[in-house]
């Protein structure tokens, strides 16, 4: 097909490639529904042969023949295969009572003691010998894997990938990041974005008298176009005791893009990210540090010992804060040691302080096995803030507006005071939320728990009546503790200085339906304007405000209907899991992995 001589037939075939290309590209999201899945089965991989052989790396004179042939560059013909792979289902699917089942053993009873007593509280060790079964979950993990040499392990993690660009964690609508990626699809991978390659040694000195410091190997920001090279260089690394760490796992490997859609409907959040960290013997690879996320760390190969600190501050850490130092957060008498082995997973809480290394002294590396190595794969649970306890809170509030004043066409003016009590009421909740731990906890109210029966009934029950006694708990301190003039307080300032940022937390209510007049809507994106307003109605009477302000909350707390805020927490986080899975098949066509099922699967 790349041969000077091709024919006529052939220079046909590029013209009917580029038509593909533009009509795919040119076509609104939405309408790919439509598109015969036959052809979907067909054209697709053509198109990726066609990217592969003509791709950035190719440099031979039938790559370039082949790209001057085609009006369609590179980047066009990567955006069609993730276009064309968004709504397509691919052949590994797992339910979560599997990966239950995997993690926690076949006991109900271990799943839910798990949630009530250590989820977001205290660590937690599963063996491989205490669940005593032959894993098939893990079985298939495993063999993505040629566990023969280090070598082996480290091209097959980095063969073939693309970096894998950030989507907005609140996007709903891919089509808003196709446009901002347009022209980087199927880009080579980054360094930091996509892959580190890292180790933490002592650096002492005569001031210091000595510290341990992450060495990186490649500089921040590098591409690594020679993808030969680039594996050759990190297996080089990796005999200098070097780790290497792959993000994104899921969006590279249909397996684990399965385990991790998985653990998130399990435990009810939008997404799961996975890692890959393979080190080599007596080696550390990232320094001692916390995640703003929880963790179950999965041991693949080899072992590795574990260092975990409690968390020392009872409120746990948001996804995106700036991280705190560690200076204080580490009591060794608090310390917790463990060594995982081949199969064990170990559950780290977020905020919990903790580092691993492989500790066996084997001497000179051998470059030809894998003893002493360690390969472990983590899960980490993103609990984004819709899918607190807080973010539930907002919803519970907006679906109570809605239902009272929401349908309102024309609103009287105490309407409209009413619309500006529940925006002053959401900036006292985020305001009482930053010192109660509480409201930071993740809210599991969409768990897709196991199926009930006689035996599982009450262990369920006993799940589902902890999640209403926490929002009932909560809904008590609104109507003891939220501030009227704390919040006013908060926005008097950003109001005078013209600043929104502390309020960029609202941004995704813009995602819950808001029905009436579009003019009478508040828009949380540019929410300056709508606080101003609020400062207008409350300023003339302030004592009369906080008397109406909490009227208006008391009502709100006697009133709030739980199912009501649950449905719609369902109805978010469903909108969340379709963008995320759609990125997910995108990207898991950009590795090749598009010869999996050509079926349409409902986004769960």
């Amino acid at each position: 097909m790349s041969s000077k001589s091709d024919s006529k037939a052939n220079k046909a075939l590029y013209l009917i490639v580029d038509t593909v290309v533009l009509m795919v590209n040119s076509c609104h999201v939405d309408s790919l529904h439509n598109l015969k899945q036959d052809l979907i089965r067909k054209v697709l991989p053509l198109l990726y042969k066609i990217w592969k052989k003509g791709g950035t790396l190719g440099s031979s004179t039938d790559c370039i023949y082949l790209k001057n042939q085609l009006q369609s560059r590179e980047h066009d013909i990567s955006e069609a295969i993730f276009r064309l792979s968004m709504n397509i289902a691919y052949a590994v699917h797992l339910e979560p009572d599997e990966v239950r089942r995997s993690i926690f053993g076949q006991s109900i009873h271990d799943y839910v003691d798990f949630l009530l007593n250590y989820w977001e509280k205290l660590t937690y060790l599963l063996t491989r010998k205490q669940n005593n079964l032959e894993d098939s979950v893990f079985t298939s993990l495993l063999n993505e894997f040629d566990p023969k040499t280090p070598d082996a392990i480290i091209e097959a993690l980095l063969n073939g990938i693309v970096s894998c660009p950030a989507i907005a964690s609140d996007e709903l609508d891919i089509s808003s990041f196709l446009h901002e990626v347009h022209g980087s699809l199927g880009a080579a991978a980054k360094y930091r974005q996509d892959i580190r390659v890292v180790r933490t040694r002592d650096h002492c000195d005569q001031t210091s008298g000595g510290c341990r410091t992450e060495e990186h190997f490649f500089d921040d920001g590098m591409t690594f176009l020679d993808a030969d090279a680039f594996v050759e260089k990190c297996q080089d690394a990796f005999k200098n005791g070097f780790s290497v760490a792959l993000r994104g796992m899921e969006f590279r490997s249909e397996k684990i893009a399965a385990i991790a859609s998985a653990v998130a409907d399990l435990f009810g959040q939008p997404s799961v990210g996975a890692n890959i960290y393979f080190s080599p013997p007596s080696s550390q690879g990232l320094a001692r540090h916390y995640d703003d996320h929880c963790v179950l760390v999965w041991q693949l190969l080899g072992s590795k010992k574990w260092m975990v600190w409690p968390n020392a501050k009872l409120i746990l850490p948001r996804l995106y804060e700036p991280f705190e130092s560690l200076d204080g957060l580490v009591d060794d008498n608090g310390v917790k040691m463990e060594v995982l082995l081949e199969g064990d997973i170990m559950y780290v809480p977020r905020g919990f302080v903790h580092e691993a290394h492989t500790d066996a002294d084997v001497g000179e590396f051998e470059v030809n096995s894998t003893a002493n190595c360690s390969l472990h794969l983590t899960l980490a649970i993103e609990v984004e803030p819709p899918f607190e306890w807080e973010g539930f809170t907002h919803i519970a509030l907006h679906c109570w507006m809605e239902k009272h004043w929401g349908s309102q066409l024309v609103k009287s003016k105490a309407e409209e005071q009413t619309s500006l009590f529940a925006l002053l009421l959401h900036v006292s909740i985020r305001v009482l939320s930053e010192n109660d731990a509480t409201f930071r906890k993740a809210c599991m109210v969409a768990a897709k728990l196991p199926s009930s029966s006689s035996y599982t009934t009450t262990h369920l029950k006993a799940l589902r009546s902890n999640q209403r006694s926490t929002f009932d708990e909560i809904v008590k301190k609104i109507d003891k503790s939220c501030s009227f003039k704390e919040a006013l307080r908060c926005i008097e300032q950003a109001v005078k200085e013209r600043n929104d940022e502390p309020f960029q937390w609202m941004c995704w209510l813009r995602h819950l339906p808001q029905h009436g007049d579009a003019n009478n809507r508040v828009d949380y994106c540019n929410i300056l304007g709508a606080l101003e307003e609020l400062l207008g109605a409350v300023g003339c009477n302030l004592e009369q405000a906080i008397g109406e302000f909490t009227d208006f909350k008391s009502r709100f707390c006697k009133c709030v209907v739980y199912e009501d805020a649950r449905e719609s927490f369902e109805m978010l986080l469903q909108m969340y899991r379709t963008t995320r899975n759609q990125y997910t098949r995108g990207m898991l066509a950009l590795h090749g992995k598009h010869k999996g099922s050509c079926r349409r699967t409902p986004d769960r």
